[in-house]
């Protein structure tokens, strides 16, 4: 998804009666910190976010439950969900931070929010700060709209309606994924002029070095490497396992498998070949490479056009529900 820092206009979350209380909502306390040694005579007087991030998550989840369970859903019209159990697991999902940090971004906050003094960190691109932006602005409008729930919830249905839009896919069938490890290992055992080598790294957050980041690269025949990467490390799995199922059923890369597995042999039996040589099979390597990536993008280009019309019908369906 293309994201812009240009704020979104049907967002009425950004208007406040008390403008001070968007400026606090957007006052980190590491900005606090810094801004408050340089100028102790003149301290910021508005404080900072953090009691706001607390309230404002509270505030989402009580929403969440407000939107999806007290608004009786769902119904017998309505087949998304048959339980209101399959609603409670969709909630990490759909309220995830990597989700929450995008409406933060597309309402503009990330050119609004105060974490640091020096201009060249790079904490506003940190997720979890951006989605305690989102988190601060809400707690915020909760005190300018004098505590009426009412009030907040109808700037609440925006942004709860464009999570949904971004999440919805992935969330809905989360509970409902195939076991793709297990099709690729059966597809392998009735194709056995293919091998495969699977290599699992993980790593700490660069930002958070509590949060761990996944990545499993699959190799076909020892030539072809399929990376992918991610903080739930179950579904990166299945991920690289779904692309290289997909991969192997077309006739490009069986081509480029052929292609690069010959170019893999001339390597092996030439011995004492020139400096020429070995830098015109490196530049092959690389080239298999790039065309490995360019396929990958045109299955992924077709799979998202072949989904957008069903994602399009569900998200349609769903939203009607409020």
């Amino acid at each position: 998804m293309q994201q812009s820092n240009k704020p979104c206009q049907n967002f009425k979350v950004l208007e406040f009666n008390y403008p001070e209380l968007f400026n606090k909502a957007m006052t980190f306390k590491q900005y606090h910190q810094e801004y408050t040694a340089r100028n102790k005579d003149h301290p910021l007087k508005l404080g900072i976010n953090e009691n706001l991030i607390e309230l404002g998550s509270d505030l989402i989840d009580f929403y969440f439950h407000d939107f999806f369970t007290f608004q009786d859903l769902p119904n017998k019209d309505h087949n998304t969900f048959s339980s209101y159990s399959e609603i409670r697991k969709q909630k990490q999902q759909l309220l995830s931070e990597k989700n929450l940090a995008e409406v933060a971004i597309q309402l503009g906050l990330k050119n609004q929010m105060l974490v640091s003094i020096n201009q060249n960190s790079d904490l506003k691109n940190n997720q979890r700060i951006q989605s305690q932006a989102l988190k601060a602005l809400i707690g915020a409008q909760y005190f300018d709209k004098q505590k009426d729930l009412n009030l907040l919830r109808k700037l609440m249905i925006p942004i709860f309606q464009d999570l949904i839009k971004k999440s919805l896919n992935e969330s809905m069938n989360l509970h409902k994924q195939e076991n793709f490890k297990g099709v690729f290992k059966e597809y392998m055992d009735k194709h056995p002029e293919y091998t495969y080598k699977l290599v699992f790294q993980e790593s700490l957050n660069q930002f958070e070095q509590n949060r761990k980041i996944y990545q499993y690269e699959l190799l076909i025949n020892d030539v072809l490497p399929l990376k992918r990467t991610g903080e739930q490390k179950k579904a990166v799995e299945a991920q690289v396992f779904k692309d290289a199922l997909q991969l192997l059923k077309t006739d490009q890369f069986q081509q480029l498998l052929e292609d690069s597995m010959k170019n893999q042999n001339e390597i092996a039996q030439e011995s004492g070949i020139g400096e020429s040589q070995v830098q015109s099979h490196i530049h092959n390597n690389l080239k298999f490479v790039e065309k490995l990536e360019q396929l990958e993008q045109s299955l992924q280009q077709k799979q998202q056009l072949n989904e957008k019309e069903e994602l399009g019908r569900l998200v349609d369906s769903f939203l009607l529900m409020f």
